[in-house]
C-alpha cells in the first residue's frame, strides 16, 4: 500500500481534470493553489475541451490527448461525469485520481448509485482512487498543494487525514499560525475505495513521517483500523479525534460524509487498546502534536511544578490531580537550592512558588535542580516567560519612562526581553535532551499568539493554561505507558 500511494502524494506530473478559467470553480481555485505552492507549472495539464489555456497553463481538450501520461489524475467535474472519465484515465494509462467532486452517498440514493458505478469502474480497471468527495491531498516537501484551500504550511513530519474537507483544512490554517510543521495531508472524503486506515497505513511507512493525525466520523471497517493503529503506534504516535460523540452528532456525520459514526464508548476502548491517543477536541489535536514532536514522553506520573505566583500554583496542582498526575516529592537538592535562593517564606514544597523572583538565574538553576531529580517525571513552569516583561513594564511606568522611550528605545527593550526569554527556553531544550524529561511552559500574559509562536520555534511547546499542560502530559504518559506494555518503551516518541 506504502508503495502505491506514492502517485497520490509524490507525482511528478498532474492532470488536472475539469480546470477552470472561472474563479468560483473548483477546477481554477484548486489550480491556482497548485500553482502557488511551486508546483512546477510545466508538469502541470489541464483539461478542459473549451479553453485553450487555463490561468497561463496550455489546455488539452480530453485526457486521450494529453502529451504524456501524468502520475496523478485530480477530477473536479460533476458527479455523473466521473465514472467515464476514470474509463478514460485507465485508457490512457493513469492509475492514481483524486475525485474533488461531491454528490454521491452524502446526498441520497442517485448520489449513493454514482458511488457504486465509481467503485465498479474502478475496481474493474484497478484504479487508486481518492474520495470522492475530498478536499485534496498536500504534499509540503514536495510542494503539492492539490487541496481547495490556500494554505502554505512550515515543512515537518507530522501527517494528517481527515474524513472532513473543511475540519481538515481548518486545522492546517491553524497549524500556520502556531508554526506546527506538516509534511502531508489528505481528505479522505466518502472513502468509495481507500479507507482513512490505508493513509494511516501509508503514513506508518513513510519515512517523511514521524506522528500521524486522523480526524474521523465514522469507520466502516473498526477492525482494520485497530489492526492498522495497533501496528503503527509501536513506531509512531497516532492522534485521533473522532466526532459523533453524541446521538446528534451521529447523525450529522451520517448526512455530511455517509458515515455511520458507532458507539462512543466503544471507539474510546478500542484507540486504548490499539494506542492511539484520543484527543478531546481540535485545538487539543495540534497541543498534541506539538508536544509529541518537541518534547521527550514522561516515565511516569510525578509532576513537578515551579510557578512565579502562588494562585496560579493552586490552580496547577488541581489540574494535576485532575489529570491523574500527582505532585512529586522535592528531595534534598531542589530544597538546598530553593531555601539558598529563595526568601525563608517559600512554599517548602511542591509546587515551588518563587514569591516574585525576577531573576532568571534563580530560575534556571532550580528547573535545573527539578530536571535532574530523580524524584521528578516532568515539568510545568508557569511565569517565568513573562517575569522579565512584567517587571520592565513595571520599572518604566513608575519611572514615567515608557512615554518618553523613542520607537527604537522600546524596540530594544522588548528585543532584550525575548533573547532572555529565548535563553531560558533553550536551556529548557538541553536540559529535556540530558535528561529525557519534558518541560511545559505556561504563560498567562504579554505573550500572544505571534510572539508565543516566534518563542517557541518549532521546538518548545508553551500553553497558555496550566490545564492544558497537565491535561497534555497525563495523555503523553498514556501512551508510554501503553509502548511499555508493548515491551517498546523509548523516552522520545519520535527517536532521532
Amino acid at each position: 500500500m506504502a508503495r502505491d500511494l506514492d502517485k497520490i502524494f509524490k507525482p511528478r506530473t498532474i492532470a488536472m481534470v475539469g480546470a477552470s478559467n472561472v474563479p468560483s470553480k473548483w477546477g481554477s481555485f484548486l489550480l491556482v493553489n497548485l500553482m502557488a505552492g511551486g508546483f512546477p507549472r510545466e508538469r502541470i495539464f489541464p483539461v478542459n475541451p473549451r479553453e485553450k489555456s487555463i490561468h497561463g497553463i496550455p489546455a488539452y481538450p480530453s485526457v486521450a490527448e494529453l502529451p504524456e501520461t501524468p502520475d496523478l489524475a485530480i477530477i473536479t467535474t460533476p458527479a455523473h461525469t466521473v465514472p467515464g472519465l476514470l474509463q478514460e484515465c485507465a485508457r490512457r494509462g493513469i492509475t492514481h485520481v483524486v475525485v474533488i467532486s461531491s454528490n454521491f452517498s452524502e446526498v441520497g440514493e442517485e448520489g449513493a448509485r454514482l458511488e457504486r458505478e465509481l467503485v465498479r469502474v474502478a475496481t474493474d480497471l484497478g484504479l487508486t482512487v481518492v474520495g470522492p468527495n475530498t478536499m485534496g491531498v498536500v504534499n509540503a516537501a514536495h510542494n503539492l498543494y492539490a487541496v481547495g484551500a490556500p494554505v502554505q504550511l512550515r515543512p515537518g513530519k507530522i501527517s494528517f487525514v481527515s474524513q472532513s474537507g473543511n475540519v481538515g483544512a481548518n486545522l492546517l490554517g491553524w497549524t500556520m499560525n502556531q508554526g506546527i510543521g506538516f509534511g502531508k495531508f489528505v481528505g479522505s472524503g466518502n472513502e468509495a475505495l481507500l479507507q482513512a486506515s490505508d493513509y494511516m497505513d501509508y503514513f506508518g511507512e513513510d519515512p517523511e513521517t514521524s506522528l500521524i493525525l486522523a480526524y474521523l466520523e465514522g469507520v466502516d471497517d473498526g477492525r482494520k483500523l485497530m489492526e492498522v493503529i495497533s501496528r503503527t503506534s509501536l513506531g509512531k504516535p497516532v492522534i485521533v479525534i473522532k466526532s459523533g460523540r453524541t446521538e446528534e452528532g451521529s447523525r450529522a456525520a451520517m448526512s455530511h460524509t455517509g458515515s455511520l459514526a458507532g458507539s462512543d464508548e466503544v471507539y474510546d476502548a478500542a484507540f486504548r487498546q490499539c494506542g492511539a491517543v484520543r484527543a478531546d477536541t481540535s485545538q487539543e489535536m495540534l497541543d498534541l502534536a506539538k508536544s509529541f514532536e518537541r518534547l521527550p514522553l514522561p516515565a511516569g506520573d510525578r509532576l513537578g511544578i515551579i510557578t512565579l505566583g502562588g494562585g496560579w500554583g493552586v490552580l496547577a496542582t488541581d489540574a494535576t490531580s485532575m489529570a491523574g498526575l500527582r505532585l512529586a516529592e522535592l528531595d534534598r537538592d531542589v530544597t538546598e537550592v530553593c531555601d539558598r535562593l529563595l526568601p525563608p517564606f517559600w512554599s517548602h514544597g511542591n509546587p515551588v512558588d518563587l514569591v516574585g523572583n525576577i531573576y532568571m538565574e534563580t530560575h534556571l538553576a532550580i528547573l535545573e535542580a527539578m530536571a535532574a531529580s530523580p524524584q521528578v517525571d516532568a515539568m510545568v513552569v508557569l511565569g517565568s516567560l513573562g517575569t522579565g516583561t512584567i517587571i520592565g513594564l513595571n520599572v518604566l511606568v513608575s519611572q514615567n519612562l515608557i512615554m518618553e522611550m523613542s520607537d527604537d528605545a522600546l524596540k530594544s527593550f522588548f528585543t532584550e526581553l525575548k533573547e532572555r526569554n529565548l535563553n531560558l527556553l533553550g536551556r529548557a531544550k538541553e536540559l529535556m535532551r540530558t535528561y529525557g524529561k519534558p518541560i511545559v511552559f505556561v504563560e498567562m500574559q504579554f505573550i500572544g499568539e505571534e510572539n508565543l509562536r516566534d518563542l517557541e520555534a518549532g521546538e518548545t511547546v508553551i500553553f497558555t493554561a496550566p490545564e492544558k499542560a497537565a491535561g497534555i502530559l497525563a495523555k503523553m504518559l498514556r501512551y508510554r505507558r501503553f509502548l511499555q506494555r508493548m515491551g517498546v518503551d523509548r523516552a522520545w516518541a519520535n527517536p532521532g
